[in-house]
């Protein structure tokens, strides 16, 4: 399959076959819309409504902020999966359909997001407008529904933000190598703030970089290889990410820095239990690599201390193996952490062994555990619908199907009665928060 044709969604959970799915190998189905047409399209709202910072100053959008959303007994969140590559009228529609689903779920916390690729223009760090008013729109859709977001912040990057002199044989397409050039990055990421820190103090950086990588690609002299540049190169990242987002602080923004989604497929200390990859597969374990950002030790000047807010992890592990194989990240985390605790948020979960609607609800059931007990700050569950069924994953994962049909009920009554417990307004924005951004 063509590398350069791409997708902007995040990479999915092993497919049945225990092969990853790399959703950025698909063909993108992107129909060029004229700006003021798609401008008038998105929520049918004025021109006007969709300029960032024309009408109101930094200062006054940064009170339209939401709090940040790790706090209090509102622990379950849902990931969205759907496709924005039109970035019409009909994405936004389907994609709110969706949030519509969750939304009858009881759940009021999402996970949405673009990538890089999707978000610019041919430099590879200048926001595309007509990407800028429809990300604006699909935002303030889940705002306008009482929804928190975390912002996911794609960093599969276009070939162009490899043109500088410090990358080695840049790639010809977009690519999930992060040798990108550090001036592109800041540019862009900054821009992407301003569009989005308005909707949610929440930011994660996404590419789960312990898996997508190749081991042809440069190492830069790191001793360890590929593997070691990229743990090194992961923590120069998130520094320029975290000063980004310390300038946007000084204009009144709440900020919160996420790692990168890192996988936890896999535990070789517990080499029978959950999910297993594929032979000959590249992968870093999470373990390894929260080590890494901590710099194997409990130094309060780790970049884990220093700059990570929340660690973000995605466990795919059957009923009987959730709870031993997450206390084991669990210790892992706390062992490096200088002082107190470090909010650990399961950004995509789900049974990755047992795919029947009672293997899920026997996932779920021992996540229930972890989020009561408060080892789980925030848990998303993936995924309430697949969008894309092009990208191999099918209805392996989703509560409904493609058509919005219920697919797992006991599934869905189990999360029903779950979020029935936390009261509505934990669950879900309301007042000033409900009015969409202009």
């Amino acid at each position: 399959m063509d590398i350069a044709a791409l997708r902007c969604m995040a990479l999915g959970p092993a497919n049945v076959s225990g092969e990853k799915v790399l959703e950025w190998q698909l063909t993108p189905r992107i129909i060029l819309f004229p700006l003021f047409a798609v401008l008038t399209l998105l929520c049918g709202q004025p021109m006007s409504a969709l300029a960032s910072t024309t009408t109101a100053t930094v200062r006054q959008l940064a009170a339209h902020q939401p709090p940040p959303t790790g706090s209090g007994g509102d622990r379950f969140a849902m990931d969205v999966n759907c496709d924005l590559w039109s970035a019409d009228q009909t994405a936004l529609s389907e994609c709110s359909k969706d949030l519509d689903l969750i939304s009858r779920l009881g759940v009021g916390t999402v996970r949405l997001g673009a990538s890089w690729e999707f978000m610019t223009l041919a430099d590879g760090s200048t926001l595309d407008p007509k990407r800028v008013a429809f990300l604006k729109s699909l935002l303030n859709a889940a705002r306008t529904r009482g929804m928190k977001i975390l912002f996911q912040v794609g960093m599969y990057a276009p070939a162009s933000a490899y043109h500088c002199p410090a990358t080695r044989n840049p790639p010809t397409a977009s690519s999930s190598r992060l040798d990108f050039c550090d001036a592109a990055f800041t540019k862009y990421l900054g821009s992407l703030m301003d569009l989005v820190l308005p909707f949610t103090a929440d930011i994660e950086l996404f590419n789960e970089t312990n898996w997508s990588f190749s081991a042809s690609d440069p190492s830069y002299g790191d001793p360890n290889g590929i593997s070691g540049y990229i743990l090194t190169r992961s923590k120069t990242l998130y520094s320029k990410a975290k000063t980004v987002l310390n300038s946007r602080n000084k204009s009144g923004y709440k900020t919160v820095l996420h790692t990168q989604g890192i996988s936890y497929f896999y535990n070789s200390a517990y080499p029978d239990r959950g999910w297993k990859p594929p032979a000959g597969n590249e992968l870093i374990e999470a373990t390894d690599y929260i080590k890494a950002i901590g710099n194997n030790t409990k130094s309060a000047l780790s970049p884990l201390n220093t700059t990570i807010d929340v660690v973000d992890v995605h466990p795919y592990f059957n009923g009987a193996d959730f709870d031993i194989l997450m206390q084991s990240f669990m210790t892992t985390v706390s062992n490096l952490v200088a002082s107190g605790s470090k909010p650990i948020w399961l950004t995509e979960t789900n049974n990755g062994t047992n795919l029947s609607d009672a293997g899920q609800l026997a996932a779920f059931n021992q996540l229930k555990v972890l989020m009561n007990n408060g080892s789980v700050a925030k848990a998303f569950w993936y995924v309430v619908r697949n969008g894309a069924p092009s990208n191999g994953e099918g209805d392996t994962y989703s509560i409904y199907d493609y058509n919005r049909n219920l697919i797992r009920p006991q599934l869905a009554a189990a999360i029903q009665a779950y979020t029935a417990t936390i009261p509505q307004g934990q669950r879900f924005l309301s007042g000033s928060y409900l009015m969409p951004i202009k």
